[in-house]
């Protein structure tokens, strides 16, 4: 049973070496696209709104368009196309993950998409990650790396329900085991999170030790950085990580020569509960058995220019 959950994970984050044309295929076919830094564009179907949106495509911006009628003219791998109308449906925080400038051309429904925007994002903030709705995209994303990759029975998931993940499972110290995770897949291409100062969660635990963990390069068992946090049992907590936090480690094991964190390339995000904290040490909130860390949204936050939110009248005019 464990060597099938160890093979099911290797599989899972494509650790096996594939030559890179099936890697290419099988990727295109199971890991979604996750374009960062997307301008997002309210399309009224005017003729300077084409234009604007054909003039972004040349620079080869990455695109989100809301549009009541699409035009198969848009049609570009960096370009994800979103139908509707901004008046009568539900907008969801969703639509501004991985936006960094938005567009807004005048239309019904903008001061509802603005409204939106602003109870959910603060001045130099960008969602990366929002799991207020549970859709496929993340669970393609999000797997479970989990101490049966070092010979342990720990068991953990990440469930998307109630406008939330829920990071849970059972941690067990057996077979010298005792830490359980959730990670993303590796960004293709990496993330440039560089203008950025840090990742901000926001989570509800239990008043246990977590460690957050990302990755400036690609290998599956290469240097990690990592932060601990702890959490108040059943209270929400914003949770601020500056890059510059960050320590690199291997297999528990703090590296004083290696390099600092390299905002400019983020290959993959993970969360761990682990009895092991760094170096021989060990978590002081650590306790084996069911564990509970819920997670609403992740951010990037600081960024030293604020995000720029633009509306293009049909005089050519720009506020």
């Amino acid at each position: 049973m464990e060597l099938k959950r160890l093979w099911d994970t290797l599989v899972y984050f494509n650790v096996f070496p594939i030559p890179s044309c099936f890697l290419k295929l099988f990727n295109s076919k199971n890991m979604p696209s996750l374009m960062i830094n997307i301008t997002l564009i309210a399309d009224d179907n005017s003729n300077l709104a084409q234009e604007t949106i054909d003039s972004l495509q040349k620079k080869n911006t990455p695109l989100r368009i809301i549009t009541s009628s699409p035009n198969t003219a848009f049609s570009s791998p960096l370009t994800e196309i979103i139908v509707m109308d901004l008046d009568k449906d539900i907008l969801l925080s969703s639509l501004f993950e991985r936006v960094n400038e938005v567009i807004f051309f005048p239309q019904n429904g903008i001061d509802k998409l603005r409204e939106l925007m602003n109870n959910n994002l603060q001045i130099g903030e960008m969602i990366l990650f929002d799991f207020t709705i549970a859709n496929d995209n993340l669970r393609t994303i999000w797997g479970a790396v989990d101490d049966v990759v070092m010979g342990g029975v720990s068991s953990s998931n990440l469930i998307l329900r109630d406008n939330k993940a829920i990071f849970t499972g059972i941690v067990s110290t057996n077979n010298n085991g005792g830490f359980v995770s959730v990670r993303s897949k590796n960004f293709i291409p990496e993330w440039d999170l560089s203008p950025y100062q840090g990742i901000r969660l926001k989570v509800k635990g239990d008043g246990k030790r977590y460690k957050f963990i990302s990755r400036c390069e690609g290998k599956w068992d290469g240097i990690s950085y990592c932060y601990s946090f702890d959490t108040i049992d059943n209270q929400w907590i914003t949770v601020d990580i500056p890059f510059d936090d960050l320590i690199p480690v291997f297999r528990a094991k703090t590296l004083k020569d290696a390099p600092k964190f390299d905002s400019s390339k983020v290959y993959s995000l993970q969360l761990m509960l682990s009895k092991f904290e760094y170096d021989g040490g060990y978590n002081p909130h650590f306790e084996a058995g069911g564990f509970s860390l819920e997670i609403e949204n992740i951010k990037v936050y600081g960024k030293l220019s604020s995000n720029s939110h633009i509306v293009i009248s049909h005089k050519n005019e720009t506020v």
